[in-house]
C-alpha cells in the first residue's frame, strides 16, 4: 500500500477516535460498559472499525465500521478484523442508525428500544467518507 494511502487512512482514524471516544464515554456513564480507551483498528481495504464491549445490555457488544456506522454484535468478542464485502446480518445484529456518525443520545435510545434499528444498514457509507 502506498504510504499517501497509509497517511490517509491515519488521519481519518485520528480524526473519528474523539467521536468513537466520546460515544464510549456515553455508554459507559448509562451504566452500559467498563471504561476503556476504544481503538480504531484498520481492515482490509482500509476500512476502519471500532467495538466496546458492553456489561449491561442484552448486546454483548457494539461495532462500528465506517462503511455501515453502528451495529449491535452477537459475542462480547465481535470478530470486525474480517474483512467482506458483505454487512454481518443474523439473529442478534441490529443497525443502530442511517448515519455513519450518529449523535451518542441517538444511539443509546436505538439500543434501549430493540424495536428500533434494522437488520441490514440502510446506508453504505463509502470508507473514508466519514461525515
Amino acid at each position: 500500500m502506498p504510504s499517501s494511502f497509509r497517511a490517509a487512512t491515519e488521519l481519518r482514524s485520528r480524526k473519528v477516535q474523539p467521536y468513537l471516544q466520546r460515544v464510549a464515554d456515553v455508554i459507559v456513564g448509562a451504566g452500559l460498559a467498563e471504561a476503556l480507551d476504544v481503538r480504531v483498528q484498520r481492515l482490509d481495504g482500509d476500512v476502519l472499525a471500532a467495538a466496546v464491549t458492553l456489561t449491561g445490555s442484552a448486546a454483548p457488544a457494539l461495532v462500528w465500521d465506517e462503511r455501515y456506522g453502528w451495529r449491535t454484535a452477537t459475542s462480547r468478542r465481535p470478530s470486525i478484523g474480517k474483512e467482506t464485502d458483505i454487512p454481518p446480518e443474523g439473529e442478534g445484529i441490529r443497525y443502530l442508525s442511517e448515519h455513519q456518525l450518529p449523535e451518542p443520545a441517538e444511539l443509546m435510545k436505538a439500543l434501549a428500544d430493540r424495536r428500533r434499528g434494522s437488520k441490514r444498514p440502510v446506508t453504505d457509507h463509502l470508507a473514508g467518507g466519514t461525515q
